[in-house]
C-alpha cells in the first residue's frame, strides 16, 4: 500500500503511472495504426485497378460484343455497310444481327433472305449462320433464303465460292451459278443451276422467284406487300410458281398475274386475302 507524504507527491505517482501505461500501450497501437494505412494503400490499389479494368472493359470488350439486330419492315428492303466494308441487302421482313467489331470470325445471324457482297479478307473468314445452315466464305457474293416459317433454305452464289455446313458437317462447295437447297423436313439438300442475273433480282426492285411453292410465294407477297394470305396448304401443293415482276405492281396486279398462270382464285378484303384452288 502506497503512502502519500503530501497532496503533491500523490499527484507526482499517479503522473508516473500513467505515464508508465500509455509507454506500454504505445508498441501495440502503432502498428495498428500502420495496418489500418496500408489497408488504406491496398484499397486504393484496388480501387485503381477497378477504374482501369472498368475502362477496359467499356473500351475493348464492350464494343466488340455489342451486338447491332437489323429488321426490316414489310414492303422494304434495306442495304447495310459491315465493320468489314463488307455490303448486305436484307429484303422485306428479315432479321439480321452482328457485332459492332468483327473478331478473328467475321460472323452474322439471318433470319429472311439477304444477299451478300463480301470484302476479301483471308485471315478473317466470314460466316452467315441460318436456323438450319452455315455458310463459310473468303470473299465473294451469295444470296441466302432461310426463313423460319419454310421448310427449305437456299443459298445461291452469284461470284466466288462458299462452303454450306449443317450442324458442323460440311455438305457441299458452291460456285457462281450454284444454288443449294436445303429441306428441314428431309434433312437432306439438293444442288442445282441458277440464272446469274436473276440471284439479287430482289435487290433492284424486282419480285423475282423460281419453281416455289405456294407457302414461299404467299410469304414473298406477305413480306413485300404488308398483306395476310390465308390459304389450304393441302390443295394449294400441287403446283411450283415462277414469278419475276416489279415490286411497283400492287398486290391485285401481282394476283391477277398469278391467276392468269395457274388456276387460283383470290378474295381481298383490306389486308386479309384468302386464296382458294379454282374447281373446275
Amino acid at each position: 500500500m502506497h503512502t502519500f507524504r503530501d497532496e503533491a507527491h500523490k499527484q507526482q505517482l499517479q503522473t508516473d503511472m500513467l505515464q508508465h501505461i500509455h509507454a506500454q500501450l504505445e508498441p501495440v497501437t502503432a502498428p495498428v495504426v500502420r495496418m489500418r494505412y496500408r489497408w488504406r494503400i491496398a484499397a486504393a490499389a484496388v480501387a485503381g485497378i477497378g477504374v482501369v479494368g472498368g475502362w477496359w472493359f467499356l473500351n475493348n470488350w464492350q464494343p466488340r460484343h455489342k451486338m447491332i439486330v437489323v429488321q426490316v419492315a414489310t414492303g422494304q428492303q434495306q442495304e447495310l455497310v459491315l465493320p468489314d466494308s463488307s455490303r448486305v441487302w436484307l429484303n422485306a421482313g428479315a432479321r439480321m444481327e452482328y457485332p459492332q467489331q468483327f473478331g478473328a470470325v467475321r460472323t452474322v445471324k439471318l433470319e429472311g433472305e439477304g444477299f451478300f457482297d463480301i470484302k476479301q479478307d483471308e485471315q478473317h473468314p466470314f460466316e452467315v449462320h441460318t436456323g438450319e445452315l452455315n455458310v463459310q466464305v473468303l470473299g465473294t457474293s451469295f444470296d441466302v433464303k432461310a426463313y423460319s416459317t419454310l421448310d427449305e433454305t437456299q443459298v445461291t452464289v452469284k461470284t466466288g465460292m462458299v462452303k454450306v455446313l449443317h450442324a458442323q458437317k460440311g455438305l457441299d462447295v458452291l460456285s457462281a451459278n450454284d444454288q443449294l437447297t436445303f429441306s428441314r423436313s428431309a434433312q437432306q439438300y439438293m444442288k442445282s443451276k441458277a440464272e446469274n442475273q436473276q440471284i439479287n433480282e430482289w435487290a433492284n426492285g424486282m419480285i423475282s422467284l423460281s419453281q416455289v411453292g405456294f407457302a414461299e410465294l404467299a410469304l414473298t407477297l406477305e413480306n413485300q406487300y404488308g398483306v395476310h394470305i390465308r390459304f389450304n396448304p393441302a390443295e394449294m401443293k400441287q403446283d411450283e410458281y415462277t414469278l419475276r415482276c416489279s415490286k411497283q405492281l400492287t398486290i391485285t396486279q401481282v394476283l391477277d398475274l398469278v391467276s392468269s398462270i395457274h388456276p387460283v382464285q383470290y378474295d381481298i378484303k383490306e389486308k386479309d386475302i384468302t386464296i382458294h384452288r379454282k374447281s373446275f
